[in-house]
């Protein structure tokens, strides 16, 4: 008997471990289909706009489960998009006052928070989470700084950003930013001098040595604006169309239009039909009126324009007075169907317009919208 003890104290043994971890099991599932319930008892108070309740109740449920808290981030996400700002607020502060954040989940609340108050407008809170994002050295606190200076309109605030912290401006779009941020202090205090700084930021600069090429033509201070617009179709030709006719009124100002052939004959290979419209006017004005019109023929076959096209009727036009007429009026009719096309585009998001920004009015981008090419395009 004692034997068949003993041979049973194992079983026993494991019969009530298995039971006891089938219990706690049990308990487990009990406390998680609790934490359930609670849950969506507090979003249904919440999503039936009794908030108060609601958000009680989830402030209760945030105690005993922490590990909930992406499901609030993705509650208040969702609040934002549907521009319900209040309710978004209220949840990315209530899971702030949460003691069991890491500093990591904290900096993610933080700059949600951050991105509410922008959108209702309340920018000093805003600011103040933000620069305290950026003391922690959060890699998305500055950009969105600076997107709320650009909104704010605070220019110097950017600039001070900028001296005191210069080492982080560390990407090509926030030296394009701050860069236009100098542009808009120069205009706003009437003096370029400060431009000529932030030129060399990063290559792929445009406003800058834009607006330096403009001051300097309409002071009639031709040279410099041919060094400035000079450098931009060397360095960024996909901006030419802003600048490429003064620059042309520039060289032949100075009488340098063999230097103005000369420049534009290094970008024929660029995608710019424009260009290649003034490469054909330069070859007119040397008086070689076929080499001109068969150029820009070759050119419309592989790389079909309406703009090319429109150039082309008129040099037409211009060789037969018998069709003059007919070719002007089809031209016409071109140059109608051009003013109706947008002439920039975003290319961050796809934003068009007839009008030149250096901000994108859609995603705040700086100098991301650019001359439209193809069919339609420059």
């Amino acid at each position: 008997m004692i034997e068949l003890l003993f041979l049973l104290l194992p079983v026993a043994a494991a019969y009530g471990y298995i039971m006891g971890k089938n219990n706690a099991n049990n308990e487990a599932q009990q406390q998680n289909q609790e934490i359930i319930n609670e849950y969506s008892k507090g979003l249904k108070f919440l999503l039936d706009r009794e908030e108060d309740q609601g958000l009680e109740h989830l402030i209760g449920l945030l105690e005993i489960s922490a590990n909930s808290v992406e499901h609030y981030l993705t509650l208040a996400t969702l609040f934002r998009r549907r521009g319900e700002l209040d309710r978004a607020i209220k949840v990315h502060e209530l899971l702030l006052k949460h003691d069991g954040l890491s500093l990591e989940q904290k900096k993610h609340v933080l700059y949600e928070l951050a991105q509410d108050y922008m959108m209702a407008g309340l920018l000093d809170r805003a600011e103040e989470n933000l620069v305290y994002l950026h003391s922690l050295k959060d890699s998305n606190a500055l950009c969105q700084l600076m997107l709320l200076y650009l909104q704010s309109h605070d220019w110097d605030k950017g600039i001070a950003l900028f001296q005191s912290h210069e080492s982080d401006f560390n990407t090509s779009q926030l030296k394009k930013t701050i860069a236009n941020f100098y542009c808009e202090k120069a205009i706003q205090d009437k003096d370029l001098k400060a431009l000529d700084v932030v030129t060399e930021l990063t290559q792929d600069l445009v406003r800058p040595k834009y607006m330096l090429g403009e001051k300097a033509f309409d002071d009639g201070d031709f040279l410099q604006a041919i060094k400035y617009w000079g450098s931009l179709l060397d360095k960024n030709v996909a901006f030419a169309p802003i600048f490429l006719d003064r620059l042309e009124v520039s060289y032949e100002k100075l009488n340098l239009q063999d230097n103005y052939f000369s420049h534009l004959s290094k970008h024929l290979k660029s995608d710019s039909v424009l260009i290649k419209i003034h490469y054909c006017k330069s070859l007119m004005a040397q008086d070689k009126v076929n080499e001109a019109r068969n150029y820009i023929t070759q050119v419309l076959r592989k790389q079909p324009n309406i703009r090319g096209f429109s150039y082309l009727l008129m040099l037409m036009s211009e060789q037969s007075q018998d069709i003059k007429t007919v070719l002007t009026e089809i031209n016409n009719l071109v140059q109608d169907y051009i003013a109706t096309k947008s002439l920039y585009q975003c290319n961050h998001c796809g934003f068009t317009s007839k009008k030149m920004y250096w901000f994108c009015p859609s995603c705040k981008h700086v100098e991301s919208l650019v001359p439209l090419s193809g069919v339609d395009g420059f």
